[in-house]
């Protein structure tokens, strides 16, 4: 016998009994004065349907799930007692247990649902809803009338970089020879201009992208950094100031996050479609790194310094100085000196 729930079907009430075959008629009259007492809602509205279909033919339709298996089970012993069978009992045994509704995996996967804050009546068995977190699901009025005619909606924006925060992608560190130490720490003694020509080509096996904690996902030292080494430039498309609250209105009407950074009062570095991994770098209260600004070869360049010894495989941060607004940003770095907003 096979059997399902059809929760998705929305019957408008014209019948309180339960509808079966013909054939069961005579079984269903036993159940049919509990159905009716059950069931004290309105006529006019909406209630789930309860079916139980077997591969003979047999089938059977009830407004209650306990009324639809006593149905079965009342067949089954007409059955019995035809047969010459001692009668089976089934005291023990009622509709949810049937349909596997209060299976300890079942419930424990239904009460993690959304929405589940709604229910109020409900005594949680393994999840219990933070009110906060979950203050309940409105459902939203279907313009068509129908569910199932409404054109899909997104649920989240875009976000072309969600790749590099999958939980897949496991942190490789760098195995680096003690060469490549000593002449890292020799550089430091080198001029800005020659260390930061020097920046590009060390950047991209020394540094990636993962998933981080704070947000998200952010950028990720793969072998250990001195203090005041260089460790990456903050590229970009280099625009003037009045040309930045137009490009970041225009990225928020696409749904695309920004990534901006101030170089002084006149000129920003736009890194949101043309920047490298440093756009990645979070914010933290409490940073291990730094931002500096330098010129090489009469242009200027923001460069992210390491403010004291990194090891690999620790989280890049440095604060973003954000002004001073009434609207605030809440800061999730967790460090112990948190100031928990960013501006």
């Amino acid at each position: 016998m096979t059997t399902w729930l059809r929760a998705d079907r929305l019957v408008h009430r014209r019948s309180r009994q339960p509808s079966i075959d013909a054939e069961e008629a005579n079984s269903a009259v036993a159940c049919e004065s509990h159905v009716v007492a059950d069931l004290q809602t309105d006529r006019n509205s909406s209630y789930l349907m309860f079916e139980i279909v077997g591969e003979d033919g047999f089938k059977v339709q009830a407004e209650n799930i306990h009324d639809a298996w006593r149905v079965v089970f009342d067949r089954v012993q007409s059955l019995r007692e035809k047969a010459g069978f001692k009668a089976a009992s089934h005291h023990a045994i009622d509709g949810l247990r049937m349909f596997g509704l209060n299976h300890p995996m079942v419930v424990f996967l239904v009460e993690q649902l959304r929405g589940t804050g709604c229910c109020k009546k409900y005594k949680f068995k393994y999840h219990k809803p933070d009110e906060h977190s979950d203050p309940g699901w409105i459902v939203s009025q279907n313009t068509s009338g129908c569910a199932r005619t409404e054109s899909f909606q997104s649920r989240k924006f875009y976000d072309m970089f969600s790749w590099l925060g999958s939980a897949y992608r496991k942190l490789k560190l760098l195995n680096v020879d003690e060469a490549f130490i000593r002449t890292q720490k020799q550089s430091l003694d080198l001029p800005l201009p020659t260390r930061f020509r020097m920046l590009s080509a060390v950047a991209k096996i020394s540094i990636g992208v993962y998933k981080s904690l704070i947000h998200g996902r952010g950028l990720f030292a793969l072998r250990d950094f001195s203090e005041s080494e260089m460790i990456i430039e903050y590229a970009g498309v280099v625009i003037r100031k009045e040309l930045c609250d137009k490009r970041e209105e225009m990225y928020e009407k696409k749904g695309i996050g920004c990534y901006m950074f101030r170089i002084d009062d006149y000129d920003v570095i736009d890194a949101t479609k043309s920047g490298n991994a440093a756009r990645f770098i979070n914010h933290a209260c409490e940073p291990n790194c730094t931002s500096k600004v330098i010129v090489v070869d009469g242009r200027k360049h923001i460069v992210i310094f390491a403010s004291r010894f990194i090891e690999a495989g620790e989280e890049l941060t440095y604060d973003y100085k954000f002004p001073y607004e009434e609207v605030k940003i809440p800061c999730m770095c967790g460090s112990k000196k948190c100031r928990k907003y960013l501006n």
